[in-house]
């Protein structure tokens, strides 16, 4: 059997920075917009509606300004990566996922998710005048457009939108470790009756 090298070329330190970036912002970004839906929503749904209401639009306008520049970055630079790769190489179809997979929070957020952001921002919008610990103002609410019936319905959609760079990151993670190198040595792994001698 033949032996699989494990070492490669050393990247450049442009390219190993740029791999860094592009990793830690997309991660980041994944596990912002995760952590939203599993941690500050339950505590969010604990709020009476005006103040749930008031707090999640507070997430929501920071959420915007940050969100969509880190993905553009990532996107940007797993691109710039995958331009470096040959055609219909491994590593450039994921890098070029993971550029594609990374942005697409905007286009999930526009298409799955402005009809629940609008809801929301409405309920912010209305119950901005009420008391905050107000927690029968609601009472008259058709069902399912409540503001925590409302909420309910955002965190499992923004779960699924923090999918999205969650798995452009790992396929450019992937692509980053597929090449590697150990300890400079140029040491390679035998297979079979091989790694005997």
């Amino acid at each position: 059997m033949n032996s699989i090298p494990i070492s490669a070329t050393r990247p450049s330190t442009s390219i190993r920075v740029a791999q860094v970036v592009g990793l830690t912002a997309s991660a980041y970004l994944a596990g912002s917009i995760g952590s939203i839906s599993w941690q500050s929503v339950p505590a969010l749904m604990d709020a009476p509606a005006p103040l749930l209401a008031k707090q999640w639009k507070k997430i929501f306008d920071q959420g915007k300004v940050a969100a969509p520049p880190m993905a553009v970055i990532s996107a940007a630079i797993f691109g710039g990566l995958a331009y470096r790769e040959p055609v219909g190489s491994s590593n450039f179809n994921l890098y070029t996922a993971a550029a594609l997979l990374v942005p697409s929070i905007v286009p999930y957020t526009v298409f799955l998710m402005s009809t629940v952001n609008s809801k929301l921002q409405e309920k912010a919008s209305s119950l901005a005048s009420a008391s905050l610990t107000d927690t029968a103002v609601e009472s008259g609410a058709a069902e399912g457009e409540t503001a925590h019936e409302l909420l309910e319905k955002w965190a499992t959609l923004n779960l699924g939108r923090s999918l999205l760079p969650l798995i452009g990151t790992l396929a450019a993670g992937w692509a980053i470790v597929d090449k590697f190198e150990v300890l400079g040595l140029g040491a390679s792994l035998k297979l079979g009756a091989d790694r005997m001698g």
